[in-house]
């Protein structure tokens, strides 16, 4: 089948299928499922005083909405299989140990949530073979240890988009079947025509950031939502870069390495895109935290190679 072409009614497990081990295969589906429950509670918010904010804040020292603590119950529920042997949270000021299975969970629940009631937000996860108990302190931690990863974007329609097996596939969230019915299957990220950015910070930005994302931006059209799922899935479908590089306020970068950065950027590679701190794959980007911070820059290849030719040649020595 052709990137983006219509589909067939498989659902996910179906799909997933042979493509990866059956214990992947459960993790997968039951962040599906977890993602189908949070739509649920996402579309009554309004209703049933899950709007606003907690009077908290997390490891990030970030302001937490009701549906943040929400979410993360949900997931975290969700995801304790037997195969699992830690998760990591953007909601966990700690590493959450489960078991002694091989995979590390890392998952940011409800990305973009000061948009709720306003645009689309979603979820994202990321399944790492490989790190150990002391894996952080050694400096062991990168992407290349992800095997798959996924996220959810709660719009209209709910898709859901996966890497794993090598390709990227999208599914549709089908509500009286509570079904994730393929939509696409090898995706690959189209020729740019967007850029996905926040202008208003240009002035944080250094000489050698500025210039690279106008570099990566010339002859593009601006789309920008505030929400990251919902802009890369843009530029995954539609071809385009998203960037949030470092700036004065956040000069290690904003977005954190292992849940949203590593599995969103796993999908831009495996997809055929790029994904980069400006000077390299984010893949390959030592994580010695789990809440390490990063630059971001993804979508299409030609794009991001824009980027970083020109982030090289004005980033001074």
């Amino acid at each position: 089948m052709t990137s983006g072409s219509p589909a067939s009614r498989t659902d996910l497990a179906g799909f997933l299928a042979g493509r990866v081990s059956t214990d992947v295969c459960a993790i997968l589906v039951r962040f599906a499922e977890a993602s189908a429950t949070l739509r649920d509670a996402l579309a009554v918010a309004p209703l049933s005083g899950m709007l606003g904010k907690t009077g908290d804040t997390n490891v990030q020292g970030e302001s937490t909405a009701k549906l943040d603590e929400r979410a993360n119950d949900i997931f975290c529920d969700a995801l304790r299989l037997p195969s699992v042997a830690r998760i990591i949270s953007e909601e966990e000021a700690e590493v959450v140990e489960v078991g002694d299975g091989p995979y590390t969970l890392a998952f940011d629940p409800l990305d973009g949530s000061s948009n709720i009631g306003y645009s689309s937000v979603g979820s994202i996860l990321g399944i790492y073979e490989g790190i150990l108990g002391d894996a952080f302190t050694g400096g062991a931690v990168t992407g290349r240890l992800l095997v798959a990863s996924a996220f959810t974007v709660y719009g209209l329609p709910t898709m859901l988009v996966v890497a794993a097996g090598g390709e990227v596939a999208s599914f549709a969230f089908e509500p009286d079947e509570r079904a994730w019915l393929l939509a696409a299957e090898r995706l690959s990220v189209p020729e740019a025509a967007y850029t996905s950015i926040n202008w208003t910070y240009h002035d944080r930005w250094p000489a050698h950031v500025q210039q690279a994302v106008q570099a990566a931006s010339d002859g593009l059209r601006g789309r920008y939502s505030g929400s990251m799922v919902e802009d890369i899935l843009r530029v995954l479908l539609a071809g385009g870069v998203f960037m949030y590089p470092e700036d004065s306020s956040s000069p290690q970068g904003k977005l954190r390495m292992l849940y949203e950065v590593g599995p969103i950027g796993f999908v831009m590679e495996t997809a055929g895109g790029g994904a980069s701190d400006g000077a390299g794959s984010v893949l390959d980007v030592p994580i010695t935290a789990p809440h390490q911070r990063g630059p971001f820059i993804a979508g299409s290849a030609e794009a991001v190679a824009r980027y970083e030719a020109a982030y090289a040649e004005g980033r001074p020595d």
